[in-house]
């Protein structure tokens, strides 16, 4: 790989400093345009994802899947920019329960990523994006775990009473919505998880490629999306199996009710045959 052709420092080479990250998930897509045409007021140093300098020395990485990285933010700037996304179209709801924190020190010997710090030499544009999209990816795994375990979750009922009962014992409506709410969980997840790509960054430097990789490891990103995608095929697998049963249900009531109705006619022409041709003309 060759090395890129602009590098654009954020400190002076050399310079030290410790910088604290939060990361934040919020549920939908930020539309990064619309963001940058309705608060003009911050700096952008780059684009696509988006990097703002709403403050001198504290930085803003906004993902286009929902990752908000803050670089040694005030919690007055975190609560603005908070606000200024859910003004967004598009934007469900902050998921603090996603939270993180990473330490990052400027003026390492050479890159490192450690457990709760990572060590860079020097501080570019390209290593705050690098080191924010696997944080910001980092916390949206978060959040696509919960909801996925929470499909799971509401099918255990189903799987349980099919393990035990052999049949399905909860009403069609309610089964329909577990389905729904499982497929809609998937699609979701699944429009998400494409937009998990290398940063273009690593495809120049050969550095950058071995921070990302190591942040990946660190982060173990590889291991819980494919976590996830298991268990985003067991709901498919499962969706399909209890609409099949459903419908295989509703086959058998219909298939009883046209009994039912043949018995019941098959009656009545019984019942008018053995009748009196007398008792008939009396009636």
């Amino acid at each position: 790989m060759n090395q890129p052709s602009r590098v654009r420092p954020l400190l002076p080479e050399g310079e030290e400093r410790n910088f604290t990250l939060q990361a934040d998930y919020f549920v939908g897509q930020i539309d990064l345009k619309a963001f940058c045409a309705t608060h003009t007021h911050h700096p952008i140093l780059g684009t696509n994802p988006l990097v703002l300098e709403p403050q001198k020395g504290s930085y803003v990485f906004l993902s286009r899947f929902g990752g908000v990285v803050f670089w040694n933010c005030p919690e007055p700037l975190i609560r603005q920019v908070h606000e200024e996304l859910k003004s967004l179209p598009g934007l469900n709801q902050l998921e603090e329960q996603t939270r993180d924190f990473l330490k990052v020190k400027i003026g390492a010997a050479e890159d490192s990523v450690g457990f709760s710090e990572v060590q860079l030499q020097a501080f570019t544009l390209e290593k705050l994006r690098i080191v924010s999209l696997t944080l910001a990816q980092s916390v949206a795994l978060d959040h696509f775990e919960g909801a996925v375990s929470q499909a799971m979750s509401r099918f255990q009922p189903v799987v349980r009473a099919l393990s035990q009962e052999g049949k399905l014992v909860l009403p069609h409506r309610e089964v329909l919505q577990i389905v729904g709410f499982a497929l809609e969980v998937r699609a979701a997840v699944l429009n998400n998880l494409t937009l998990f790509d290398d940063p273009p960054e690593t495809w120049e430097s050969e550095s950058l490629a071995h921070l990302d990789s190591a942040l990946y490891g660190q982060f173990d990103l590889a291991e819980r999306l494919g976590a996830i995608r298991e268990k985003l095929g067991y709901l498919h697998d499962a969706g399909a199996t209890f609409l099949g049963l459903l419908d295989t249900r509703k086959s058998r009531k219909l298939e009883w009710i046209i009994i039912l109705l043949i018995f019941v006619e098959l009656v009545l022409f019984i019942w008018k045959d053995l009748l009196p041709s007398g008792f008939l003309h009396a009636r």
